[in-house]
């Protein structure tokens, strides 16, 4: 049986069921590219070569095999990838998949993939209201999967990923859909009131968990209205916003780029990646979120970021209107 689903701009077609991912319609368009998902059974596969390894839980290792890309970790899986990114071959012991396997592929590789077709990859959370999407960008802690779970909960956002966005077309930019589900550490699981049996612990041991999160599918592809920059204070009582001009936006946010290959191989994605968000920053707005650490000021954050939101959409469709007149 084969499977279809929307992740990062790109339609999968997939061999296996891919637990939290949007299903797609097979009829629909609107994708940005397409990945065909094959699963085989067999022995691991050994790199060739190997240009990159994470220190992570996951201890990823990146490299080539027979004119693919090959990505392994210290669990189960071998992910035979094509240059050009639409088709991947998922290799393991035995099927169904283990659970490690599917973990890794849906928060490790496929996040990856688009970058092949000309994606741009950020460490950020994205989300989606009424008004369009938004990114939430921080250093790893800033609260990003927090202020997204807040926001998807209990203010009823559309999350579309919570730590890898994957943004097309900078001139016009937009937003991939990701995985329908937030991984959390257990004191933002607490403050959050998130039930404990909610969350999946992650394979990588480093004490988060994945909770599912019940929201409606989302396009394909959703117009990015603003970029958020998350500084979380114990010091501020009361949140506001911060207008940044470009260079001190581009100097947050590039630290903030994944590349497919991090071993700084490949001249061109890193070009790509960094004149491309300058495209999209002389685009859209860009704010600093100053806000308390508090929990008890996530409402006043949600309500905040809303009007901002609807403000820009609201000066974005007169400009439109502007240059038509």
């Amino acid at each position: 049986m084969t499977h279809f689903y929307s992740f990062g701009g790109l339609r999968i077609r997939s061999a296996i069921e891919l637990p939290s991912l949007v299903l797609a319609d097979p009829a629909d368009a609107g994708w940005a590219g397409e990945l065909d998902l094959r699963v085989e059974v067999g022995a691991p596969v050994e790199h060739a070569a190997v240009s990159y390894e994470w220190r992570n839980g996951y201890r990823m290792r990146i490299g080539e095999r027979d004119g693919r890309w090959l990505i392994r970790s210290r669990f189960e899986g071998s992910f035979l990838i094509d240059r050009d990114g639409r088709a991947m071959t998922l290799i393991v012991d035995a099927l169904p998949p283990a659970p490690a396997a599917i973990e890794i592929l849906l928060r490790r590789v496929l996040t990856r993939v688009p970058m092949l077709q000309g994606a741009i990859a950020v460490h950020a959370a994205s989300l989606v209201q009424d008004s369009g999407g938004m990114l939430l960008i921080g250093r790893s802690g800033a609260g990003k999967s927090t202020l997204c779970a807040a926001l998807t909960v209990r203010d009823r956002w559309q999350i579309l990923g919570d730590d890898t966005a994957l943004l097309w077309h900078p001139d016009a930019p937009m937003l991939g859909a990701g995985a329908k589900s937030v991984c959390l550490w257990p004191d933002s699981r607490d403050g959050l009131a998130f039930a404990p049996n909610m969350a999946v612990p992650l394979a990588s041991a480093t004490g988060k968990g994945r909770s599912p999160v019940a929201a409606g599918d989302p396009p394909p592809l959703t117009p990015l209205r603003a970029l958020v920059f998350l500084d979380r204070r114990d010091t501020v009582t009361e949140p506001h916003l911060e207008r940044l001009d470009i260079p001190e936006a581009m100097a947050l946010i590039v630290p903030q780029i994944i590349h497919f290959n991090p071993s700084g191989t490949s001249v061109a994605e890193r070009i790509h990646a960094v004149s491309g968000l300058r495209t999209v920053l002389q685009a859209r707005p860009a704010v600093r979120l100053v806000y308390p650490s508090d929990y008890a000021a996530l409402p006043k954050v949600a309500a905040m970021l809303r009007r901002f939101l609807s403000e820009v959409a609201i000066a974005s469709a007169q400009q439109s209107a502007n240059d038509v007149a």
